[in-house]
């Protein structure tokens, strides 16, 4: 009997290795096949070498074929805890820098998620920051548009076009409607893409404007310019409520701190002052749902249901700057003020959700 991969007979070999489908193999093609499937990142589904054979290693067999090479044992390990992690519904890695926590979620619906030991939040069916009332599915779509050229594109249509003689890409940066390409030199109307000599010293308009068969462009143009129109509209609000929270996390840490000078100066107990630490969690609640509401309404279809949420997101956004506001100023705003502005955002935020929210 010998090994079919590297031929040696079961003498000249350290020791046969069989599943139970009986292909047998030496130890030292065992061990360099294993090897070779770890390098590829495969664990739970390393399988027989025999050709056809569908039948998979068990733990206990890879662990035995690895039991004199510590480090290779060690990654296996590694990798299989990490692929039955992944691969069970109610299990995930908290996404947290440095943190190895498993979550066990309670049911396989589960949404937001706390870790215990970095505290970090996070949507338990994506792995991503926590996206209320966005899906997991438009997030990602959201996120991947925000990464890629594709509003690039957009913005070099919308502020360039080609050169009707040599087609070269011209940008507009004056009000001037007679453009000559820096390549060959022609002139041409930046509206209609006309020679200019035959619109005389209409500087200021272009009267030939319907007449040009390049309408077809200038119409790509204007759809590209609308697109970006409304990519930029959602967007830099979305960017912006980002930075108000990174802001207000500052804010929030000041006031921690301004709540310890005062217990420790006396002035009122760590109860007494709680409600300005509510204040401030709750307005980065707030915020946070705020901003994950542009994703969610960019991609919405115009009709009745859209001009509803936009309706609910503009009241939302009202009642947060106006507890952004109060909690800035906390000290001189009185208590009874701003819990009742706290009930009314949160109530605005729990409303919105309700409706919009699955």
């Amino acid at each position: 009997m010998s090994c079919v991969v590297c031929t040696r007979l079961q003498d000249e070999c350290t020791k046969m290795y069989a599943l139970d489908c009986g292909h047998s193999f030496c130890s030292a093609c065992w061990m360099e096949y294993i090897e070779t499937q770890l390098c590829n990142g495969l664990s739970i589904t390393i399988g027989c070498m025999a050709s056809g054979c569908t039948l998979l290693c068990l733990e206990d067999f890879v662990l035995r074929i690895l039991s004199e090479r510590t480090e290779i044992r060690d990654k296996y390990e590694r990798l299989i805890f990490k692929d039955c992690v992944e691969s069970h519904s109610q299990l995930r890695f908290c996404p947290g820098i440095d943190c190895h926590v498993v979550i066990k979620a309670q049911c396989q619906k589960a949404k937001k998620v706390t870790c215990t030991s970095c505290r970090i939040s996070f949507c338990f069916q994506c792995g991503c920051d926590y996206h209320a009332p966005t899906s997991c599915e438009t997030i990602r779509k959201w996120l991947t548009k925000c990464a890629d050229d594709s509003e690039t594109a957009n913005y070099i249509s919308a502020h360039t076009k080609d050169c009707p003689n040599c087609h070269s890409c011209i940008e507009k940066n004056g009000g001037c409607n007679h453009m000559q390409c820096a390549k060959c030199k022609h002139h041409f109307c930046w509206m209609c893409f006309g020679d200019w000599k035959n619109h005389g010293s209409e500087y200021y308009e272009c009267s030939r404007y319907k007449e040009n068969p390049s309408m077809a462009q200038e119409a790509n143009h204007v759809k590209a310019r609308r697109a970006l129109e409304k990519y930029l509209h959602y967007y830099e609000r979305y960017e912006n409520h980002h930075k108000s929270l990174k802001m207000e996390e500052n804010l929030r840490n000041c006031i921690m701190k301004k709540i310890d000078e005062k217990v420790n100066g006396y002035e009122g107990t760590w109860i007494d002052w709680q409600y300005l630490h509510r204040a401030a969690t709750l307005l980065t609640k707030c915020r946070y749902t705020l901003q994950y509401t542009y994703p969610y309404a960019y991609y919405m279809e115009n009709g009745p249901r859209k001009q509803l949420f936009e309706y609910q997101q503009a009241q939302l956004e009202k009642e947060i700057e106006e507890l952004s506001w109060k909690v800035e100023r906390a000290e001189s705003t009185e208590r009874g003020d701003l819990e009742t502005q706290m009930h009314v955002a949160e109530c605005k935020r729990r409303t919105l959700l309700q409706d919009f929210f699955d």
